[in-house]
């Protein structure tokens, strides 16, 4: 047996033992721990704005309006401001040069605090933060990875790493910062670059037609990606990118994120439903129809609930550890990423 397959072949004994442990015991917890109330702020993308509303009854509490097609969205660790990107265009398909914004949201006060001009690039699309606080955000039409040190008062990013794709779409990024994935839907890859140094050289990964959702595994060896219209899960080696498993999906699929028992939940456009899937060998181990496709997976850390935003104007709550809609409340046009606060 070579290196490579026994190391893979350990990899899988000890993921197939983490995964026997954890999810009663994250069953047990998570029933330890109903939905509390809030305030969910959501990304209303046909409107052009961010809106507030309590939950779970769903009343609007108020709106920020932004721009054209704002997106993505991530809020500070301390529910201080949150910060959107301006892509200008309805998706990734459509013509048009798109937006240069990042919109700054004072979510204590619910208004713009400020916007930041990324003029000439554009098309400002995934955003994410780290464990220190750091601010990153992708320039689909030019293909570069800004990250901000201090977001709460940057004018401008602190480093610009170019990714070397050709539409780079969405992102995921390790707590520490250290590497950033980034899903290029028009070339087929997965690519993986050093947000600090511009020097290293991005490793790239070709997985099919048009990759879109991502997410690590709770211990960020294992990337999981959606390729979005073959309808595949694919589960790569963090370090390497190279491939570990696939799963044919129910045709389209959008999103991918991963619960805290390390199991998965994967939004199918196409079927309109959530599967589940084990972390190892993704087989399906649930459905749950939904009313309507969920281009939105939004799952608070710590949380049993899962906001999931509709293709008919609707955010569905899902209770995780009951695997059932337990509400719902209508939105603005097209609601996308939120956060709970």
């Amino acid at each position: 047996m070579s290196l490579i397959d026994r190391r893979q072949g350990l990899w899988s004994l000890a993921a197939l033992g983490m995964a026997a442990a954890l999810p009663l015991a994250w069953r047990r917890a998570q029933a330890a721990q109903p939905a509390r109330p809030g305030t969910l702020a959501i990304v209303e993308k046909g409107d052009g704005r961010v809106a507030f509303y309590s939950v779970p009854d769903g009343r609007r509490l108020g709106t920020v309006p932004l721009g054209p097609q704002p997106h993505e969205m991530v809020a500070d660790p301390q529910g201080r401001f949150a910060y959107v990107g301006g892509y200008g265009v309805k998706g990734w398909q459509f013509a048009g040069d798109g937006g240069h914004q990042l919109w700054v949201i004072d979510l204590a006060e619910r208004k713009l605090a400020r916007t930041i001009d990324m003029a000439p690039h554009r098309r400002w699309h995934g955003m994410r933060m780290d464990a220190q606080g750091r601010l990153y955000a992708l320039s689909e039409s030019d293909s570069l990875l800004a990250r901000f040190d201090t977001p709460a008062t940057a004018e401008t990013p602190d480093r610009m790493i170019p990714v070397g794709g050709a539409r780079s779409h969405y992102f995921v990024v390790r707590a520490d910062g250290s590497r950033a994935y980034i899903a290029d839907t028009m070339s087929g890859m997965v690519i993986m670059v050093n947000p600090d140094d511009a020097a290293f050289a991005p490793i790239k990964q070709h997985i099919g037609t048009a990759p879109e959702g991502l997410a690590l595994s709770p211990d960020e060896r294992t990337l999981y990606v959606v390729d979005r219209p073959a309808g595949i899960l694919h589960a790569l080696d963090a370090v390497t990118l190279r491939p570990r498993a696939r799963q044919p999906l129910r045709g389209e699929a959008v999103r991918v994120i991963v619960q805290g028992d390390g199991r998965l939940i994967v939004s199918n456009q196409a079927d309109k439903s959530l599967t589940r899937h084990a972390p190892t060998t993704l087989a399906e181990e649930a459905r749950l129809p939904l009313p309507a496709a969920a281009p939105g997976l939004n799952l608070p850390a710590g949380s049993r609930t899962l906001y999931a935003a509709l293709d008919d104007d609707r955010i569905a709550m899902i209770d995780l550890a009951a695997w059932r809609i337990t509400g719902s409340f209508a939105t603005g046009a097209a609601p996308d990423t939120a956060v709970l606060l």
